[in-house]
């Protein structure tokens, strides 16, 4: 029996790329013959709102607050004397960052079209040089819809953001009332929000809910289809981690279900039941039937999102950072697939360490998952994917890169990983030569007696290490830090922020960004307090989700302070500013100085690290066959070409076997050894000299 279902992702998430939920469900269902209707109502909505008639609202809305005597800052009265040119070059905006108007960016940088809102009025385009103009319009076009969403949250609905809405609402120690109350209200927001609904006639819908701002569209969208008479199912991240033990029965008002953990399963079982199949439910809470986590999830998972149903046209490629790493998550359309379902540390005591999404470790089948990219690729027509684990193990990105070469693919790649000792400057090589592009990672605390509290599971040292072997083969670092982690005192804040100096001044960083601890339920911390000296308030009766669970850090030091130097100080790092200044003329007096060696990261930069090859080892060659010359050999091309002198029996067999060492044909060091005309001294040496050369050892 055919199902109408549809599933949806709620405003608001990216603007640039659907967020891949229900994507990777889309795919499941599919494959069990069932063929959803897929709906980003995220982008559907962003569309509605930033259009000609949409903002001439906000600015009717606008006079009449005026004439009732409300007051604004002077930006909203800018905006207000631009609003005519605002409304008639909106359209022309959107269409050119959704890449419709190729041709318009040397207007839109030529000052003569976009009216200068406060952003654009200030800005000073000459980084982008002369060449740059498409990117520069592109900046100021984001920016242009930055100053209006200020306006919508002056004048409309504070809690409107680019990527979030109400997202207060849905944070910290969240109760019903004030979500109850912000519900009866309809801004013109949430007109558009409810005409998006309106258009959804499915039997059953899904309402996929990853973050805090998304929790209320899902919750108004949801009543309103059952209002209807539809049925509504919720499930992703945030119901996985805030609704595990949501009790309160006015939830009902609102959805049938609460699908957890992956939400295939729990999905599918779902969706049997409904057609009257005797299938019991799985991880589900309804309002009569209570989940059993009990179950064991099965280990199959989703490794690629199926786009059919999607329109990828309406999407825009904003661009809101001027750091090559950190414009990636907003520049460009990216696909997104998973390398393995949760993460094989799963120790950090700060994350949901007791949840399955992290608990559960599995790894993909290499084979399959490139299969279902080439497939995407051919859906989409885009080359470029987001790998979205927690974080993505060595040895797995290793085989993936191997097969995407063996293919000859061309991608572009870049997500998540852990600063370990794994990622050596070979397979850092071998990454890049596969399309590697960023790294993302957990640098945290930048201290060796926190880092090891945490449980974090690397060094100093080999943080130092990997990014300079990420960064010697061309791919870019994005950190993120942590502070106000329990029992961080100011001198040991302080002593990470003179590391994080030192790490961009050695150019071991391209971005990163500070965010304070942040106490969960189900993370290491929250399970042994104790152990990190907090102390927890106790929990309300009627709280309906913690996600920041107040505390009090008996040992730590003031790191209120913090807030404000840390993204600025990272800001200026970041744009090659001040690297040289002491750090202390950029905090407030009160901070001590910091007392971690100002050359600690030069001095690990500088320690040799020795190239070993162990027997099972295989050599991999990737760049130009080499030419013999009379004294030896010439090896690469163009200005990179280096004459290696040798005599002439190893030059023929270096000639003769260097190009053999294929993606097809790796040949193990043992087997080289066996091969090669020369002691094995002789060959470790020529080894060691064709790696800096670019050979890969994997």
């Amino acid at each position: 029996m055919a199902l109408d279902l549809t599933l949806l992702i709620p405003p608001f998430t990216q603007l640039n790329t659907p967020y891949p939920s229900i994507l990777y469900l889309n795919r499941f269902l599919r494959s069990h013959q069932i063929e959803p209707t897929v709906r980003d109502c995220s982008i559907e909505v962003a569309l509605r709102v930033f259009s000609a008639d949409s903002m001439s609202a906000v600015f009717d809305e606008l006079i009449f607050q005026l004439q009732d005597g409300e007051t604004f800052p002077d930006e909203v009265w800018t905006l207000f004397s631009q609003r005519k040119a605002i409304v008639s070059v909106l359209p022309e905006v959107i269409a050119f960052l959704q890449g419709k108007r190729r041709t318009m960016h040397n207007r839109i940088v030529s000052g003569n079209f976009l009216p200068p809102t406060p952003r654009i009025a200030s800005l000073d385009l000459s980084h982008f040089g002369t060449m740059g103009s498409t990117d520069a319009a592109r900046y100021l076009c984001t920016l242009f819809l930055e100053d209006l969403t200020d306006l919508i949250k002056s004048v409309i609905d504070i809690g409107f953001d680019f990527g979030k809405y109400q997202a207060h609402l849905a944070t910290g120690s969240v109760t019903w009332e004030p979500i109850l109350e912000r519900l009866q209200q309809t801004t013109i927001i949430d007109q558009h929000i409810d005409a998006v609904c309106d258009t959804i006639d499915s039997e059953v819908v899904c309402i996929s809910i990853p973050f805090a701002g998304t929790m209320y569209a899902a919750l108004r969208m949801g009543k309103r289809l059952k209002d209807r008479g539809g049925t509504v199912w919720f499930g992703g991240g945030y119901v996985n981690t805030e609704l595990r033990e949501q009790q309160d029965s006015r939830l009902w008002g609102f959805c049938d279900a609460l699908c957890f953990d992956d939400g295939e399963e729990p999905l599918l079982a779902l969706i049997e039941g409904f057609q009257g199949q005797d299938s019991p439910l799985i991880r589900t809470r309804t309002a009569n039937h209570p989940p059993d986590f009990n179950q064991r999830p099965s280990n199959q998972f989703t490794t690629v999102g199926d786009y059919r149903g999607l329109d990828l046209t309406q999407y825009l490629h904003l661009l809101d950072a001027l750091s090559p790493a950190h414009r990636m998550w907003s520049d460009g359309r990216w696909n997104k697939f998973t390398l393995a379902h949760g993460c094989y540390w799963k120790k950090c005591s700060f994350c949901d360490i007791q949840l399955d999404y992290i608990a559960r470790y599995v790894p993909a089948e290499i084979v399959r998952l490139v299969d279902q990219i080439e497939e995407c690729i051919a859906q989409t027509g885009e080359t470029g994917f987001h790998f979205v684990d927690e974080a993505a193990p060595p040895k797995m990105l290793r085989d993936f890169a191997l097969e995407v070469l063996r293919r000859d693919l061309k991608l572009s790649f870049w997500g998540n990983i852990r600063f370990e000792k794994s990622f050596t400057p070979s397979l850092c090589r071998l990454l890049a030569k596969a399309g590697l592009l960023m790294v993302t990672g957990g640098l945290e605390v930048a201290d060796e007696r926190l880092l090891k509290l945490m449980n974090k599971g690397v060094t100093l040292p080999q943080v130092i290490q990997t990014t300079k072997a990420f960064r010697e083969n061309g791919i870019l670092v994005h950190a993120y830090l942590m502070y106000g982690f329990p029992t961080q005192t100011d001198q040991e804040t302080v002593n990470s922020m003179e590391l994080v100096r030192q790490l961009f001044a050695s150019e071991l960083l391209d971005s990163a960004f500070w965010h304070r601890f942040v106490l969960t339920k189900h993370s290491g911390v929250h399970a042994n307090p104790k152990a990190f000296s907090i102390e927890m308030a106790r929990l309300q009766d009627n709280v309906f989700a913690y996600n920041d669970i107040e505390h009090t850090d008996t040992l730590g030091g003031n790191h209120d302070v913090f807030d404000e130097v840390l993204p600025h100080t990272l800001g200026l790092w970041a744009r090659g500013e001040d690297l040289e200044v002491p750090i202390n003329d950029l905090l407030p007096q009160s901070l001590p100085k910091p007392t971690v060696s100002s050359d600690f990261v030069k001095q690990h930069l500088n320690t040799p690290v020795g190239m070993k090859f162990g027997p099972n080892q295989q050599l991999l060659w990737l760049d130009a066959e080499p030419i013999i010359l009379e004294y030896g050999l010439l090896i690469g091309s163009g200005i990179d070409a280096v004459e290696l002198e040798m005599p002439a029996e190893f030059a023929l067999w270096l000639a003769e076997h260097l190009p053999q060492w294929d993606i097809e044909n790796r040949r193990t060091v043992s087997e080289v050894q066996q091969q090669f005309p020369g002691t094995d001294e002789m060959l470790y040496d020529l080894l060691e000299t064709l790696f800096d050369l670019g050979l890969i050892v994997v």
